[in-house]
């Protein structure tokens, strides 16, 4: 009973520390969020880097969904789906697109929608995540973010750390009831998948 107990609580991660809610402040998550920090919780994750090196990262997300990533990015792991990288985006100063031009795979940021200001991004509940946004960008007609992403617009070639249509990666977060940016018909966000809460 006692080992169960403690296989649920990692399963479901880490209160945010006070050290690291003082880190957040005027960078991930300020006054006027849509989420206290106290709903957050903090997911150290082994992968797989670029180089096939094992890894450990941390992502930020809301307890609510803390289950579902854990248990995603541990199947990921198993078959060794590489991730460049994997750090709260607080070491990026809450810049996204420095977060997304280094590759790293993250999730909480108190932010808006790209190209809505004034209207939270499901990341502002840490309900939403981007997965190697470089080798996956947010396309919106001639706008690809990041810039960088450009040379992996073409979905029909096979990139390390790509995300298809038809792949491993769709099909987890799928079976776990989240949504992916690649299916948007309005814009093709193929890093990001997301849970809103319903």
């Amino acid at each position: 009973m006692v080992r169960f107990v403690c296989l649920l609580v990692l399963m479901q991660g880490s209160a945010i520390s006070p050290e690291f809610a003082q880190m957040m402040k005027g960078v991930s998550w300020h006054e006027g969020c849509p989420v206290p920090v106290a709903e957050l919780r903090m997911l150290t994750l082994p992968y797989w880097d670029f180089e096939g090196h094992e890894r450990s990262g941390q992502m930020v997300v809301n307890a609510g969904v803390a289950a579902d990533v854990e248990a995603i990015f541990r199947e990921l792991h198993a078959r060794r789906f590489p991730i460049e990288r994997m750090r709260p985006v607080e070491e990026y100063g809450g810049n996204d697109d420095r977060s997304m031009e280094a590759n790293n795979t993250s999730a909480f940021n108190c932010r808006d929608v790209t190209g809505q200001p004034g209207k939270f991004s499901n990341h502002s509940w840490g309900r939403a995540i981007d997965l190697n946004p470089l080798t996956n960008p947010y396309v919106k007609g001639t706008k690809v973010l990041p810039p960088a992403g450009r040379a992996y617009v073409d979905r029909t070639r096979e990139y390390k750390g790509g995300i298809a249509a038809d792949g491993i990666v769709v099909a987890l977060f799928k079976k776990r009831g989240w949504a992916w940016g690649g299916d948007w018909t309005d814009r093709q966000d193929y890093q990001q998948f997301e849970k809103p809460e319903r």
